[in-house]
């Protein structure tokens, strides 16, 4: 089974979340608003800044993604705050919680 990661790059983040969403999320990440607080093959958990401190999670169960944000916002799709955690997983992108 692949890792949690591999459900993490561009295209696949694109056929999760609608355009809109997918953007915002990215100019998230692109602005320094992530934090990641745990991470590994399975599981990730970040704090994003938005207009509040908010709290998003993937996690892999039974080989499907899921996923959930104290947004709200994510029942039908990942939001942009699961969007900006993801692309924070990408190398340089965000700070991890020591």
């Amino acid at each position: 089974m692949p890792a949690i990661d591999a459900w993490f790059d561009e295209k696949t983040l694109l056929d999760m979340a609608p355009p809109d969403v997918f953007l915002r999320g990215a100019s998230a990440a692109e602005h320094g608003s992530v934090q990641i607080l745990e991470h590994d093959a399975d599981h990730l958990r970040a704090r994003v800044e938005d207009t509040e401190v908010l709290e998003s999670e993937f996690w892999l169960s039974d080989g499907k993604l899921r996923w959930s944000c104290t947004c709200g916002a994510a029942e039908a799709h990942p939001c942009e705050h699961l969007v900006a955690s993801a692309l924070a997983t990408w190398p340089g992108e965000a700070p991890s919680v020591e």
